[in-house]
């Protein structure tokens, strides 16, 4: 097998359809829950933690039984995930995707997918960490998940999240003064360096270190 690449693609507002409302489409679901996208689920039944999702508008559900991939030509979507118990009628949903040239995954048959979906964990919303055998034991990446949440999870320290967030808005505002990439980078290494914002991160004052920021790209040379 070659060699794996983990990508973070950027689903923000693109349209992502889970076909099968079962664990494995919950699965699926809680992944993408925090990529702020659009949410279709297409299954005949579903559970009631799917129900409360679309309860509160966080995904929408139609209910269809299917036995073809031939529902996929009213759709637009970048992402079609096949969870159903089926495997060939999986295979069909996933063909039919790649036709649309859309991202296709099966969660049964990892050899026609476009791409493997790995065991995530997730710190605050804010930070995920990829583990993947490449589709060969999601029971393994999963274990090892669970190992390795243990430890990051002592690892990365709310600081280390408050500096992310502040990274994220410091980076929005140099843009608009800072022109090339080189000067955005050595201000955003001195905003991550500045000790006055790491004392304001340890005090939890995210305010004013968000001021500070301000401060710091207005005296910027």
């Amino acid at each position: 097998m070659p060699e794996l690449l983990i990508v973070d693609l950027n689903l923000r507002g693109k349209l992502v359809i889970i076909v099968g409302g079962g664990q494995e489409g919950l699965k699926k679901i809680n992944s993408l829950l925090t990529q702020d996208c659009k949410i279709l689920l297409i299954s005949d039944k579903t559970n009631n933690q799917i129900l409360n999702y679309v309860k509160q508008k966080k995904i929408t559900f139609k209910k269809m039984k299917l036995k073809n991939a031939s529902f996929l030509d009213k759709y637009r979507p970048f992402m079609v995930m096949a969870t159903t118990d089926d495997k060939k009628l999986n295979r069909k949903i996933v063909e039919q995707a790649k036709k649309m040239r859309c991202y296709a995954y099966a969660a049964d048959d990892p050899a026609v997918s476009d791409f493997a979906h790995p065991s995530v964990i997730n710190i605050e919303d804010t930070v995920q960490i990829a583990v993947s055998t490449g589709g060969r034991s999601p029971a393994m990446a999963r274990k090892i998940r669970m190992q390795a949440e243990k430890v990051f999870k002592k690892i990365i320290k709310k600081d280390d999240i408050y500096q992310i967030k502040l990274q994220e808005m410091a980076r929005s505002i140099a843009k608009k003064k800072l022109p090339t990439f080189p000067e955005r980078k050595r201000f955003l290494y001195g905003v991550m360096n500045d000790n006055h914002i790491k004392q304001l991160i340890k005090e939890g004052d995210f305010k004013k270190a968000q001021k500070r920021v301000v401060e710091m790209l207005g005296e910027w040379k």
